[in-house]
């Protein structure tokens, strides 16, 4: 047997490459970010009627089967630190956030026993007001299970309720291998835009903020900095691109679902769904050489997004909570309905089809169904015609969707019905928007229908509208001059895009057989309309920011009125959008089951907004200037030879 004999030279080389390696080792600190966002009080799986507790079936998300995972997660992770966090919108969009208005705060009481770290607050936190948001969360203070709620740019009058609420302008962790992680969250400026009942609260510059809050983490010792953000995709990659610092945004708002993280100016961006449709999971690891972050999930092989479905089992203790707020959900709906309704599971339509909201800035059959529900309830309610319901896709929160197992086949319960447009509540702290009854001459319709236009295109698909009562063609090419003047950051709107509109006279038995008249663009008539307190909110406003769209709220009389005026009631009772479509479901003719069957004419679109794409908007400007310049050139051209000619000298006459 040989004897290895090692210069000293190569034992030294040999003893520091040893220990360069297990000093690289231990310069990575590991730690996991689990993430959800918009949770929309999906307390339960969706579509409920689907849902089998305890079985397979089609239904998805619920945060009993989030609990488990999360668990499993943890297990597995025992020597790796987990963080949980949320990115705001956690309430409105489901029954189940009406609890709230029966003094309960069930959303955030489920995630703080799930473990969630932080939290923080997106526009529907306001669905219930300024105030109603610090009832939620003081209520949750006072019981102890208030979980860390994060708004670095919240600024709030001291007067107001929200200061003893707790909520804290950034966190810090130290975590169990050292790591120090610093968290700060904002509302973004979209967001806050669509948060009319958010006053008097307000919310200062996302960059400005996050560049002081960095500057504050880092000198607190944060070794990696995480921006909670609620203000959609757009403005995250704007906040990556200005701001430099942050490791990782984790985004909400505008329902995007990310199977891995974009990266934008070395910042990380995930975005992991909503309604507890998905889990983020990002295994990260901290280089204390480079001081960098490295997503490593596809070293340990963990998926970036799990999607929650029915192989993950509920956690009985979580599923055990959420039992007992449904419970508590039954009797509230049982007194707002002096008991017309007592079940949420309570079957109230069946359908061979399902109306879906799947495609943005486009018609949409479940936003037929809910306009045409808002127009023919209000008209039976007030004796009188309406002409026109209008509601805007961000408050149609999803499509009404029909059992699709064998035991449920077509089936539809109150509980997915109610939830396409659940949100809000009104002046008579009941659940859901109240309508309201206004009118506007044929001038002002016009100019709805080129706002339209107008707002989806600058801000999102949640701004565009559905339409009953009428049906119009568009050209969105034709929006806009110029869709941002540069160094104004300011649009030019042409106001040219409607090429035609349509009035309803006579609805027929099928769409084909409706009748519609040209709809004149003349303000000597009024129309009818109908649409939610809410969104009438910001028909007015329109008129400050552009005076050629001004709207005025009027009665039948033409007086301008104010918005709590033209709420409808009967008896003092406020007609609210989802109680309008519960009726008009009602309404329809019965299988032998006795359940109303939805009409066939849902079953498609109607074309009740058509687009088209017509010249370009430019093209007669440009021909029309084209040619006066060339009518000028020439008559400059003539004049300036006119003028030669009449400088030049005069030759003399010859003498012979």
């Amino acid at each position: 047997m040989k004897t290895l004999h090692l210069k000293p030279a190569c034992l030294y080389l040999l003893l520091l490459l040893v220990s360069f390696t297990g000093t690289a080792d231990a310069e990575l600190q590991h730690f996991t970010i689990l993430h959800t966002s918009d949770e929309h009080s999906s307390l339960l799986p969706i579509p409920l009627v689907d849902y089998l507790p305890g079985e397979a079936d089609l239904a998805t998300g619920g945060f009993a089967r989030i609990a488990t995972l999360v668990k499993k997660i943890r297990t597995e992770k025992d020597n790796t630190p987990v963080l949980v966090f949320s990115s705001g919108d956690f309430i409105g969009g489901t029954p189940f956030s009406w609890l709230i208005l029966n003094n309960l705060s069930p959303e955030l009481s489920i995630m703080q026993d799930l473990g969630y770290n932080a939290t923080t607050i997106g526009n529907h936190e306001f669905d219930y007001g300024s105030n109603g948001l610090a009832d939620y969360l003081n209520r949750l203070k006072s019981q102890g299970k208030l979980l860390p709620v994060v708004v670095s740019n919240l600024r709030e009058p001291e007067d107001h309720a929200i200061t003893q609420t707790g909520i804290k302008k950034s966190l810090i962790y130290e975590l169990k291998n050292g790591l120090i992680v610093g968290i700060f969250a904002l509302l973004g400026h979209g967001a806050y835009r669509v948060s009319p009942d958010a006053k008097p609260l307000q919310f200062t510059d996302q960059h400005q903020t996050a560049r002081q809050q960095i500057a504050q983490l880092k000198r607190d010792g944060a070794n990696v900095i995480i921006a909670l953000t609620h203000a959609g995709i757009a403005e995250d990659r704007e906040l990556a691109g200005s701001v430099a610092g942050i490791h990782l945004i984790l985004g909400g708002h505008d329902h995007l679902q990310f199977s891995e993280p974009e990266v934008a100016n070395n910042t990380l961006i995930m975005h992991s769904g909503y309604y507890t449709q998905n889990l983020g999971q990002l295994d990260l690891a901290w280089d204390t050489t480079t001081q960098k972050l490295k997503l490593i999930n596809s070293q340990t092989g963990a998926p970036m997004l799990h999607k929650i479905d029915s192989s993950i089992s509920e956690d009985p203790q979580t599923a055990a909570i959420i039992e007992n707020y449904r419970r508590q959900l039954n009797d509230f709906v049982a007194s707002c309905t002096a008991g017309e309704f007592s079940d949420i599971s309570q079957i109230v339509a069946i359908s061979e089809f399902s109306l879906p909201r799947d495609q943005p800035f486009c018609e949409s059959t479940v936003g037929n169904f809910v306009t045409d529900a808002m127009r023919i309830e209000s008209e039976k309610l007030l004796g009188e015609k309406v002409d026109f319901a209008i509601q805007a896709n961000g408050v149609i929160r999803g499509g009404l969707i029909a059992g699709r197992a064998q035991h449920n086949t077509g089936k539809i319960n109150l509980f997915d019905l109610a939830s396409v447009s659940a949100m809000g509540n009104g002046s008579d702290n009941l659940p859901g928007y109240p309508l309201v009854s206004l009118y506007l001459n044929g001038v002002e319709i016009y100019r709805l229908l080129e706002l339209a236009s107008i707002l989806p295109q600058l801000w999102g698909d949640i701004y565009f509208l559905q339409f009953s009562g009428l049906r119009y063609t568009y050209d969105p090419g034709r929006t806009f001059w110029i869709r941002q003047i540069p160094w104004l950051n300011l649009p030019w709107p042409a106001y040219r895009s409607v090429i035609s509109a349509e009035r309803l006279v006579k609805r027929g038995e099928t769409a084909d057989n409706d009748v519609y008249e040209t709809l004149a663009r003349d303000n000597s008539r009024h129309y009818h309309l109908v649409t939610t307190r809410y969104l009438a909110t910001y028909l007015p406003m329109v008129g400050t920011r552009l005076p050629k769209l001004k709207l005025v709220i009027k009665n039948k009389q033409g007086n301008e009125i104010s918005l709590d005026n033209a709420i409808i009631r009967k008896n003092g009772r406020e007609l609210k959008v989802w109680e309008a479509t519960a009726r008009f479901m009602s309404s329809f003719a019965r299988n032998t089951e006795d359940l109303p069957v939805i009409p066939e004419r849902y079953r498609v679109l109607e074309g009740r907004i058509r687009l088209v794409q017509g010249a370009w908007l430019w093209f007669w400007p440009l021909i029309t200037s084209s040619t006066l310049l060339v009518i000028l050139a020439v008559s400059a051209t003539r004049a300036l030879r006119n003028r030669k000619k009449k400088a030049a000298p005069r030759q003399p006459d010859n003498i012979d």
